[in-house]
């Protein structure tokens, strides 16, 4: 019975704005509204009742939560500065205290939380450190000649580069050189002096 009783709570009976809306969702917003349209002063009152309750556990919750990433991000940031002192592979652990920004009482990711996610922004970061470096060639070449293939060749690479560009998180900072496991920084750095050595790259090696 109560298997039964949680499946029919769970079930969607209407849409909102945000979706689906299940019969839980559903009880709820019919007490609302019931208390608002009819203005029964006993709904209203239990009504406000549980909203003081709810928003102090809520409140409670998030209290706990706060502290427990401020800890956290220091006890974090300690293991990751002995760890890169020592020379040792960062701890595998996500999101990365850098992060992890604290604002007042609330707790922001500014990077990856998971490995998959961790992976695909290094590998971001590396690509428009190169796109970057690149642009530089392409457009102290075009200065330098202002031929059309040295035009067209910029003309590209700032495209790309853009399209790098969208895929960055808003607040997230490509620039960054955060010590991690599978950082490309290396990689990137490593290809971008031998870019500034080679001094030129032909459009088609954009490709």
């Amino acid at each position: 019975m109560d298997d039964l009783f949680w499946e029919e709570a769970g079930r969607f009976v209407s849409h909102d704005n945000n979706g689906p809306v299940d019969a839980r969702k559903r009880l709820v917003q019919e007490e609302f509204l019931a208390a608002l349209r009819d203005g029964d002063s006993t709904i209203r009152a239990r009504l406000l009742s549980q909203l003081h309750d709810v928003s102090r556990r809520i409140e409670h919750q998030k209290n706990e939560i706060h502290c427990l990433f401020i800890e956290g991000k220091a006890r974090l940031g300690e293991e990751f500065d002995l760890a890169q002192k020592l020379g040792q592979p960062a701890p595998d652990i996500l999101p990365h205290p850098d992060h992890v920004e604290i604002r007042g009482g609330e707790v922001h990711f500014n990077g990856p939380t998971d490995h998959r996610g961790r992976e695909a922004w290094e590998m971001i970061k590396a690509a428009i450190r190169v796109a970057a470096c690149l642009h530089d060639i392409a457009r102290t070449e075009f200065r330098r000649t202002g031929c059309s293939l040295a035009k067209e060749e910029l003309r590209l690479i700032e495209k790309h580069r853009r399209w790098l560009m969208r895929s960055v998180p808003r607040g997230w900072n490509w620039k960054e050189e955060i010590y991690c496991r599978d950082s490309l920084l290396a990689f990137a750095k490593e290809t971008v002096t031998r870019l500034k050595e080679i001094g030129y790259v032909a459009p088609e090696a954009i490709d």
